[in-house]
């Protein structure tokens, strides 16, 4: 179990590394046991990932049933906060930065919340066509960007990288969303259709 007041510190650290300022990682637990309990940013993120999955929906309507589903997404759920983090363990382990990767582990799951609740607000808004196209597609790059400058200055800090190696990693972690992504359009579309469907 985690404690409120460690959650709520954590995210402080988060914010002040979302502001480039590289103390917030001491505002985090980033031992192996604070890392391993980082995880419960995942079960503290949900609320805010399914309206994100419910727009996702509206845009890409499942062809399959209900649970299945269901399925598809807790299983996307779960890979998305575990697939980096098997990763940059490899990462860490080539550039010999092994005892860091707790910190990275830590930073990573907590950073996670704070981007999850920047797509919550600023999805709606993009969907809901206030801004003429081109100025909305430009202030989406935009914010893509910021999301993946923060991304890869948490992984600067945590595992003391340079800014290529940095950048390379959070440019992975990039391709291993947008892969998840797909694939979940890929199974809730080409799946067979339930009985009775048309």
């Amino acid at each position: 179990m985690i404690r409120a007041a460690e959650i709520a510190t954590a995210l402080q650290g988060a914010v002040l590394l979302a502001r480039g300022r590289r103390e917030g990682l001491r505002y985090m637990d980033t031992s192996r046991a604070g890392a391993l309990r980082s995880f419960w940013a995942a079960a503290i993120g949900l609320p805010a990932a399914i309206p994100l999955i419910l727009l996702r929906h509206g845009y890409f309507p499942p062809r399959i049933d209900d649970t299945e589903t269901l399925l598809v997404e807790a299983i996307a759920y779960a890979i998305g906060w575990t697939a980096f983090p098997v990763l940059a363990h490899l990462a860490a382990r080539i550039a010999d930065r092994a005892a860091l990767f707790p910190r990275l582990v830590a930073a990573y799951n907590w950073t996670s919340l704070v981007q999850l609740g920047v797509l919550l607000i600023a999805s709606p808004l993009a969907l809901a066509d206030i801004l003429p196209a081109p100025l909305d597609t430009l202030l989406e790059l935009a914010l893509r960007l910021a999301l993946l400058a923060y991304l890869a200055f948490t992984i600067r800090v945590a595992l003391d990288l340079g800014w290529a190696a940095a950048i390379g990693l959070a440019l992975v972690e990039f391709m291993l969303g947008l892969s998840v992504f797909r694939t979940v359009i890929t199974l809730e579309n080409a799946w067979p259709l339930p009985p009775g469907a048309a």
